[in-house]
C-alpha cells in the first residue's frame, strides 16, 4: 500500500495575499517540501484517488493569522485529513455499502435538515413570540408544584473590600442599615473601594455559586442558612460582608422570579410546537384541496 501526502505550493504563483503569507509560513514549517508529483501547484495532499487542494482549506485559516500560524493550522488540518482518508479508504473497501443503505440515510438526513430550517424560518418570520407577564404568572401558578429547586438559593447583599480599605466601621454600619439614604452611601463607598459587591437584593442567586466567592466553610448549607444572617469574614487579602436577606432550600417550590425565564421558554416551545403543527396541517389541506396529492392504496 502506498499513501502519498505532501504539502507543496509554488511561491511564485499568483495568489491572494493570505495564501502568499501561508506559502512563506509553510516553507518554515515544512522546509523539506518538494514539488508535487502532479505538478499541480494548488495540491496540498493526495491519498489514493482523493486530493486536497489549497482552495479547499480557505475557511480553515482565521482572518489575521500570521504566516507561521497559518502554516501550522494548515499542516495540522492536512495531517488529520490524510489520516481520515486512509481510514475511509479501508472502510469503503471492507464494508458493504449497499447493505448500509447510505443513500436513503443521507436523503432522510437532508430532508430533516431542510424541514428544520424551514420550520425555523416560519417561526422567526410569522410566529408571535411575545409572552406576557400575565401568561407567565398564570402558567406558574397552575404548575408551581412542578418547579422544585435543585439547589439552595438566596437573596443577599455582598461586599468584598481589601483589608486596607478605609473606614471599615462606616462600611460595617452602612452594610447593616436598612435606611434608604444609607444604601445610597453604601453604593458610593463600594464604587470607590470594593473589589466586588452586590447591593441589589431583588434577584435570587444559587448559594453554591456565592460560596465560591467567600472563604467560608459550609459543609451543611441548609444549617448555615438557617443560622446566619449577617456574616463577616476575611482572608489574607480581603474582608467579606454578607447579608442573607432571604433563602429557599433545595426541594422547596422555586419562586416565580427565579423561574421566569424557564417558564417563558416552556411557553415559547409550546407555542412553537402548536404553530408548526398548524402550518403543517394547513399546507397539507391546501395540497389536498388543490388536487396536488394522490394516494393509491
Amino acid at each position: 500500500m502506498r499513501v502519498f501526502a505532501s504539502l507543496c505550493i509554488h511561491p511564485l504563483s499568483v495568489q491572494p495575499a493570505w495564501i502568499v503569507l501561508l506559502v512563506i509560513g509553510l516553507q518554515f514549517v515544512l522546509p523539506g517540501c518538494q514539488q508535487m508529483e502532479t505538478g499541480n501547484e494548488d495540491l496540498l495532499a493526495k491519498v489514493y484517488d482523493n486530493r486536497l487542494y489549497l482552495s479547499d482549506i480557505e475557511s480553515v485559516v482565521p482572518p489575521g493569522a500570521s504566516s507561521n500560524d497559518s502554516a501550522i493550522i494548515v499542516k495540522r488540518y492536512v495531517d488529520n485529513w490524510v489520516r481520515q482518508q486512509v481510514f475511509l479508504h479501508h472502510a469503503s473497501a471492507n464494508m458493504d455499502l449497499d447493505a448500509l443503505d447510505f443513500e436513503k440515510k443521507i436523503l432522510d438526513y437532508k430532508n430533516s435538515l431542510l424541514i428544520f430550517a424551514y420550520e425555523t424560518q416560519l417561526v422567526q418570520n410569522h410566529m408571535d413570540t411575545l409572552i406576557t407577564e400575565e401568561q407567565i404568572r398564570e402558567y406558574y401558578e397552575e404548575n408551581n408544584n412542578s418547579f422544585r429547586l435543585q439547589e439552595n438559593i438566596v437573596k443577599v447583599a455582598y461586599v468584598k473590600v481589601p483589608l486596607d480599605a478605609p473606614e471599615i466601621n462606616v462600611l460595617r454600619r452602612l452594610f447593616r442599615s436598612d435606611d434608604p439614604d444609607d444604601l445610597v452611601l453604601l453604593e458610593d463607598y463600594c464604587v470607590q473601594h470594593a473589589a466586588s459587591y452586590l447591593t441589589d437584593t431583588d434577584n435570587w442567586l444559587v448559594f453554591s455559586d456565592l460560596l465560591r466567592e467567600l472563604p467560608v466553610q459550609a459543609d451543611n448549607p441548609e444549617a448555615f442558612l438557617r443560622a446566619n444572617r449577617m456574616v463577616e469574614v476575611s482572608d489574607d487579602y480581603y474582608r467579606y460582608f454578607l447579608n442573607i436577606q432571604d433563602y429557599k432550600l433545595k426541594g422547596s417550590v422555586s419562586p416565580l422570579s427565579f423561574e421566569r425565564d424557564n417558564v417563558r421558554r416552556i411557553l415559547l416551545n409550546r407555542r412553537k410546537h402548536a404553530f408548526v403543527n398548524q402550518q403543517r396541517e394547513e399546507m397539507f389541506q391546501n395540497a389536498l384541496n388543490d388536487g396536488r396529492l394522490e394516494t393509491y392504496f
